[in-house]
């Protein structure tokens, strides 16, 4: 009797401990994690996705949570690294890719969760519905060639081109010149194309005009412009000639040198129509690559082909003014070289900036007081050796992505801009952005502003501008409730482009 007495006890003690425990977790609120996702194609049918989790305040993610396939057909390779890189106090993000031959691919993520008492795991099942990216072979090649054709013409007036438009003056001078400068355009656009087919061989992120990027090709440049500033001001005598009135060989090898470098200067620009058309020939064949480097280099040469057939008396006019004339190509000269310097100083530290300003400053005055050449170039081989590409810019773009994905669920306006100091058609952009109109409309409005800088590589943020069709800077896209996926917005923008998208994104 006793024993059946204390095991209908033991049996009432269990039940009531069970209902304070489920009143408990009833009255408690369940913990939630939202997981959005973000991929980009690598290939035909191959994804580099990622999982961005947002958890509530006051809890974490000790590690990375296990995700497993729910379909174990699918996919056909699944490579998960379990690498947990936390953007904020709340937000977490994973990486994996998959090759899939269905555009959707199912998986369930199971996350271990903890606060300050107890861990627990929350499983949550998720569908990622691929949208391939469209093949070429469905374009018109007609209509990109026309557009590049349109996008180089358009380039010969675009701001990154200014600091050098003037260089590219001397182009006026004779018709031997002018052949030397077209030449010089289609060298420039088969170089910078030989480049991007060799990285994309090589399997890298390629994009308009990132050669802007490596501060070797910056050094380089710098170090050209710098010797045609000495030959502009008449310190050294041995650069390729760029006078007025010289032999007609010495001419189109003057503005053939000269027009590579201009050119190298100015294809960072995304003219309009250049944007589709560069997207095309990046993203596609060796062909498409070349039929459209081709296109666009016609279309930036096409001024010197019209002034080809100019009359010569034409030339006479511009030889009485050749004095002034040269003054402002030394001055064209001495802007870009200064811009450029600018460009590489973002990969210098200060004391590798004041070695490179002392060896320019001592560099002019040996030559201009007619010195060898030789100490000149030993003080700049010793301030070569101690200079290091060291300096890093400050890291605006850790974890921007995730940021931008998480925003873009939100219920408000959020406008991402990708920026670079050497794009000087994002500094115009940028002017619109700060202007007193733009300022009111953000605030009024609640629209959140995001900038990246792109002033150095950056994959991710190249990967994610393929993956809106683009190649290239100025790149702006504004998200929404009425545009989860973004308006990608026009390579020049206007305060009207931008509030029509605005409008659109809020709907």
């Amino acid at each position: 009797m006793k024993k059946i007495m204390k095991n209908i006890m033991l049996k009432i003690m269990f039940i009531l401990i069970n209902i304070i425990f489920l009143g408990s977790s009833i009255a408690e609120s369940p913990i939630n994690i939202d997981i959005t996702t973000n991929y980009h194609q690598m290939n035909d049918e191959t994804f580099h996705c990622e999982l961005i989790l947002s958890i509530p305040n006051g809890h974490k993610l000790p590690k990375a949570p296990d995700i497993s396939v729910t379909n174990p057909k699918q996919p056909k390779f699944f490579k998960y690294d379990e690498k947990l890189d936390q953007v904020s106090k709340t937000v977490y993000r994973v990486n994996f890719t998959a090759a899939v031959d269905n555009p959707e691919l199912e998986l369930t993520v199971d996350c271990p969760i903890c606060d300050d008492n107890i861990c627990t795991i929350i499983s949550k099942n998720i569908r990622i519905a691929f949208i391939k990216e469209k093949k070429h072979h469905n374009t018109n090649i007609f209509w990109i060639l026309l557009l590049g054709f349109l996008g180089g013409l358009m380039l010969n007036i675009m701001p990154c081109v200014l600091p050098v438009i003037i260089m590219k003056l001397k182009s006026l001078t004779s018709r031997q010149t002018i052949l030397g400068s077209i030449a010089g355009n289609y060298t420039s656009f088969a170089i910078f194309g030989a480049c991007i087919v060799s990285l994309k061989i090589a399997g890298n992120t390629v994009g308009w005009g990132m050669h802007f990027q490596n501060p070797y090709f910056l050094e380089t440049i710098t170090l050209i412009l710098f010797c045609l500033v000495l030959y502009s001001f008449d310190i050294i005598q041995f650069f390729p000639s760029i006078q007025l009135k010289d032999s007609k060989c010495s001419a189109f090898i003057s503005s053939f040198v000269s027009s590579i470098i201009a050119s190298l200067v100015a294809i960072p620009c995304t003219a309009p129509f250049l944007g589709t058309a560069a997207a095309f020939a990046i993203q596609g064949s060796i062909f498409d690559l070349c039929l459209t480097f081709f296109a666009i280099a016609t279309g930036f040469s096409a001024p010197y082909f019209l002034l080809f057939f100019i009359k010569k008396d034409f030339f006479s006019g511009i030889y009485r003014f050749s004095n002034t004339f040269k003054k402002v190509i030394n001055s064209g000269v001495l802007v870009t070289f200064v811009w450029v310097f600018w460009l590489l100083s973002n990969y210098l530290s200060k004391t590798a900036i004041a070695l490179y300003i002392l060896s320019f400053i001592t560099s002019a005055i040996l030559l201009k007081m007619r010195r060898s050449v030789v100490p000149v170039l030993v003080i700049c081989l010793c301030c070569r050796v101690l200079i290091d590409f060291s300096a890093e810019l400050p890291k605006v773009n850790n974890n921007i992505i995730a940021q931008i994905a998480v925003e873009s669920t939100k219920n408000h306006v959020t406008i991402f801009n990708i920026t670079a100091d050497w794009c000087l058609t994002c500094k115009y952009n940028n002017h619109i952005f700060k202007s007193n109109e733009m300022v009111e409309l953000l605030k009024n409005n609640h629209i959140k502003f995001i900038e990246a800088d792109m002033t150095k590589k950056d994959d991710t943020l190249m990967q994610f501008i393929h993956k809106h069709g683009r190649v290239g800077i100025p790149f702006t896209v504004v998200y929404g409730p009425g545009a989860p996926n973004g308006i990608t917005l026009d390579e020049i923008l206007t305060l009207d482009k931008i509030t029509n998208a605005i409008k659109k994104a809020s709907l």
